[in-house]
């Protein structure tokens, strides 16, 4: 397992959403496409990034963000149909928060290395 936070709850939420999204009826199939589209993603752009230098580095972070917003409005959605509780929303959104806080954390700690 690896010791990168990030790449830990990326993948604890890929499990949870995978366990979601065979639920949700197929009447909401885009929906649930992009969500498994942006969660796929969200995983290649973390190891994408770790292969990039500094400025390009910071603009594929901020694609991620971009990823986190629409993946939590995907939710939301979801959500607003009924197709998942509140209570199972508000975990999951919790835990996209918990994922923008360490990304935003990393893009602080990408912009404050010196360069030589």
């Amino acid at each position: 397992m690896s010791n990168f936070v990030l790449e830990n709850k990326i993948k604890e939420i890929d499990i949870i959403t995978e366990r979601v999204v065979l639920n949700i009826n197929n009447k909401y199939k885009t929906t649930k496409n992009s969500i498994i589209d942006s969660n796929y993603k969200l995983l290649y752009y973390l190891y994408y990034t770790n292969t990039l230098e500094r400025p390009k580095r910071i603009y594929i972070q901020r694609k991620m963000l971009v990823e986190v917003k629409l993946l939590d409005y995907y939710y939301y959605k979801l959500y607003t149909y009924k197709e998942i509780s509140k209570d199972k929303y508000i975990s999951i959104s919790k835990k996209y928060i918990t994922i923008t806080k360490l990304i935003y954390g990393w893009i602080k700690s990408e912009s404050r290395v010196k360069r030589y």
